[in-house]
């Protein structure tokens, strides 16, 4: 099966003046279901939803691509790949300017075809380049893991496709905290052979049952941090924006490769801080220490964790020391400490609990329009699955 519950045979929409040309050997496949436009009063319309657009071309100079890529889209707006028999002359050009995944030259093996679709259909539905937002603090035992897993259950429940990657890669214990045993770690992908891509990313994540959320997990010993490279884990995160609408980065308390290739790719950083000096000392050093990186304040969040706790600081004492505003606002809830000894999120453990709500928050703000997108997909296959049109 594919994620998402998608039937293992791929929906193939082949278009195309040179399209007759290569579906006797798609036909042939038992993992692709063609499918074609039919006509009714209205027009052509397709009789179902497809996974992936397929449009052959004779040559990379065809004059015609613009319009027939407009009708093409006119029928579906699923993930596109080129393909062009002949010189290859502008054609990466031509497939980018109209917004294709992949562009192809022809002829190729059927199993470079084939694996080409399958690539593609992964991206659909989703947004195409899923949101990347990293959880760190400079200090050891802020909460960040706590954080991280419970912002993943929280948007994977919202219905979006979720990752989360725990980049703690020597102590990482994102798996312990979802009670999820991990048949693969982040250091087996990249040990793999091979490039990095979405297609063996998915070879290497796990899932948490009760929200469908993917979990790539850290290394199980913690000399196995050492194989991975700010090359490789730069890789990981591409293939993960690629292929999910959120992905959630759990990370270490140090200024390491690791930390440094997530905000490189990050979209938004939550800054964990906790109401006591020492973590205080520390995230203002943080704050810095992204200044002196270029790393942009735009883009970074600070969450105030466990607010309220006795003896703590109050929000204006943090914000003085930090010379920053709070953006959100974790409260001290005794039943925190409780779920995470039970091995279960706290939004999963007690949804109603002010932690869960405040994640719970949070997780939406984060992730609206992801969510949005994928309620629209939602309802888009539903119309097909009903006979609708689009």
């Amino acid at each position: 099966m594919h994620r998402n519950g998608r039937a293992s045979s791929l929906r193939v929409l082949l278009s195309g003046p040179a399209a007759e040309e290569l579906a006797p050997e798609l036909g042939d496949q038992p993992a692709v279901t063609m499918v074609r436009p039919v006509s009714n009063a209205d027009g052509l319309r397709l009789p179902s939803f497809v996974d992936v657009a397929l449009h052959v071309v004779a040559s990379s100079s065809s004059k015609e691509l613009a319009g027939d890529i407009h009708d093409l889209r006119s029928l579906s707006d699923a993930p596109l790949i080129l393909a062009a028999y002949g010189e290859p002359n502008g054609i990466v050009d031509a497939g980018f300017e109209i917004g294709a995944a992949d562009v192809i030259v022809l002829p190729q093996p059927v199993e470079t075809l084939l694996f080409a679709l399958r690539k593609a259909s992964r991206t659909n539905g989703e947004t195409g380049a899923g949101k990347v937002v990293t959880v760190f603090s400079p200090k050891g035992g802020s909460g960040k893991t706590v954080l991280a897993t419970n912002i993943a259950v929280a948007s994977a429940r919202a219905g979006v496709n979720t990752l989360l990657v725990d980049l703690d890669l020597q102590f990482g214990d994102a798996a312990l905290a979802l009670a999820v045993p991990p048949r693969a770690t982040i250091a087996d992908l990249a040990a793999s052979s091979g490039e990095i891509d979405a297609e063996k990313l998915s070879a290497f994540v796990c899932t948490e049952p009760k929200t469908s959320l993917s979990l790539l997990a850290a290394p199980k010993r913690p000399e196995e941090a050492q194989i991975l490279g700010q090359a490789e884990l730069g890789a990981v995160i591409d293939a993960a924006r690629s292929t999910y609408g959120a992905v959630v980065i759990d990370t270490g308390p140090l200024f390491d490769g690791a930390v440094l290739a997530a905000l490189d790719r990050t979209d938004r950083l939550l800054l964990v801080c906790n109401p006591e000096i020492t973590s205080l000392k520390n995230v203002r050093l943080g704050l810095e220490t992204l200044d002196r990186l270029g790393f942009s304040r735009d883009r970074v969040s600070i969450v105030a964790n466990r607010l309220g706790s006795p003896g703590g600081v109050g929000r204006q004492g943090i914000e003085d020391a930090l010379e920053a505003e709070i953006s959100y606002e974790l409260p001290d809830d005794p039943e925190v400490p409780a779920a995470i000894n039970r091995a279960t999120p706290a939004v999963l453990a007690n949804g109603d609990g002010r932690f869960a709500r405040a994640v719970s928050k949070l997780a939406g703000e984060l992730f609206t329009e992801t969510a949005t997108a994928a309620a629209a997909a939602v309802t888009h296959k539903r119309r097909f699955a009903l006979g609708g049109r689009r």
